[in-house]
């Protein structure tokens, strides 16, 4: 099972690595973390950083897809780079999912209609 869990800069470290914990000890489970970017994402504290092992550009599939939330959610909703291919892995994905604001990116991909 592919999962793919989006990182930005600005993203909340725990929305993220919450889930990351879970998600990986699944049997089988294969867990990325995608940036719009490949390499170090500053987290919204500004004291860490976590490291996108991925660019979108190298996940065109996922099974699930996670988008956590943070501050940094705004840069991320007028990215339409980023929605776009959050529309592309959710027309294919098994769950796409968010935790706290990242809903808010889900909804301006325009995933949350109906």
């Amino acid at each position: 099972m592919k999962i793919a869990i989006l990182v930005y800069p600005g993203m909340t470290a725990l929305d993220a690595i919450g889930p990351y914990e879970v998600l990986a000890q699944l049997r089988g489970a294969e867990v990325s973390f995608v940036g719009r970017h490949q390499g170090p994402v500053p987290c919204d504290t500004g004291s860490l950083t976590l490291l996108a092992e991925k660019s979108i550009d190298q996940v065109p599939l996922a099974d699930v897809v996670l988008v956590p939330g943070g501050p940094g959610d705004e840069l991320v909703r007028a990215d339409e780079r980023l929605l776009s291919w959050l529309r592309a892995l959710h027309a294919g994905s098994r769950w796409t999912t968010s935790v706290c604001t990242g809903s808010l990116i889900l909804g301006a991909a325009g995933l949350l209609e109906g």
